[in-house]
């Protein structure tokens, strides 16, 4: 039985205490400043677009202001350019509060993160991924939910606000990049009915998918190509990995987004528990990825090493030489498993 999405959601008490929330930091206030982390993705980019309509909608001053630019693919979700990218010499503007989408560490936002300091000014994370009691307690962050989309809509429909296509476009790419195209674990009913309702509102899932996943250049499959013929397995076969050093990305003048999504391919492998993906972003400088099939909670060993995410997809970042850490991480992953 489809799901009515057209009245205020009977929302569990968590839900309420949210969507309260949220709603309390926007009513009481008047000028936004909305951010996403660096090397924004479809979920944290959908998100600003989303909340940027629904602030201006009913009145509100908002500025969307992010440390990197657009990837390309993610350029369907700001077709009016609202999304400007900070330079080292460009004053923020004055802002009541400051909304940080998809992240919950202001470190995440990349180079931004000092300047927004100095702004001394509330920071509110709307988030989804797992974090610490206390910055549940005080910001909004649901970590079972599958998307900044899915978690908007439903606040939308709760402060029974008009969503319009732009909106609705915004939230629909949010929820298919972060369910994995509606194959994640925290893909519901309920993810499935408000794509749905997306769908109603104008999307076209089609134009969708051919935009954020076949928009491949050459280069960039020539780099997947040699990564793929790189990939090693542990001993027992149930550990993925591959690495991916700064001079291979130069030589296909590969950019961090065009290889970050490579880490899921690894999980096709049979029998495969765990993929890691290790990319080297600068000297001493290794972004590593993690994706588990479902087996094995992920999330606890990446946060030993300082970083964070989901239960099976998390990350961090290793400063070190890049041998050393694919050596130590692999080391310390099998006696984790």
């Amino acid at each position: 039985m489809k799901k009515d999405l057209s009245e205020k959601p009977r929302a569990i008490s968590k839900e309420h205490l949210l969507f309260d929330r949220l709603n309390h930091y926007i009513q009481s206030n008047q000028r936004f400043l909305i951010t996403t982390h660096q090397l924004p993705d479809g979920d944290g980019l959908g998100g600003e677009i989303a909340l940027a309509g629904y602030l201006k909608a009913i009145g509100k001053e908002r500025r969307i202001i992010n440390s990197d630019p657009t990837p390309e693919k993610f350029s369907l979700v700001d077709p009016d350019s609202e999304i400007e990218i900070w330079g080292n010499k460009r004053a923020l503007p004055e802002v009541d509060v400051i909304f940080a989408l998809d992240v919950n560490d202001l470190s995440r936002v990349g180079a931004l993160s000092t300047p927004l300091k100095k702004l001394e000014r509330r920071v509110v994370y709307i988030d989804h991924h797992i974090s610490e009691e206390k910055l549940k307690g005080e910001h909004i962050i649901d970590p079972e939910i599958s998307s900044m989309g899915e978690f908007l809509f439903r606040f939308f429909r709760y402060a029974r606000a008009e969503i319009t296509f732009k909106m609705a476009l915004a939230m629909y790419v949010s929820i298919f990049l972060d369910t994995h195209r509606f194959r994640h674990r925290r893909t519901t009913a309920l993810s499935h009915a408000i794509a749905a309702a997306l769908v109603d509102l104008g999307v076209n899932p089609t134009e969708v998918h051919q935009q954020v996943h076949q928009r491949r250049s050459l280069n960039e499959m020539h780099l997947l190509g040699e990564v793929l013929n790189r990939v090693q397995t542990t001993d027992d076969g149930k550990i993925a990995w591959v690495g991916i050093p700064l001079e291979l990305q130069k030589k296909y003048n590969a950019s961090a987004e065009e290889s970050q999504g490579f880490v899921d391919l690894l999980l096709n492998l049979k029998d495969i528990e765990i993929a890691v993906l290790f990319r080297e972003e600068a000297k001493n400088q290794i972004r590593v990825s993690f994706r588990s099939k479902g087996k094995i909670e992920i999330y606890p060993f990446v946060k030993k090493l300082g970083g964070g995410g989901h239960a099976y997809e998390a990350g961090t970042l290793l400063r070190q030489p890049f041998s050393q850490a694919v050596e130590e991480t692999l080391r310390r992953l099998r006696e984790f498993i």
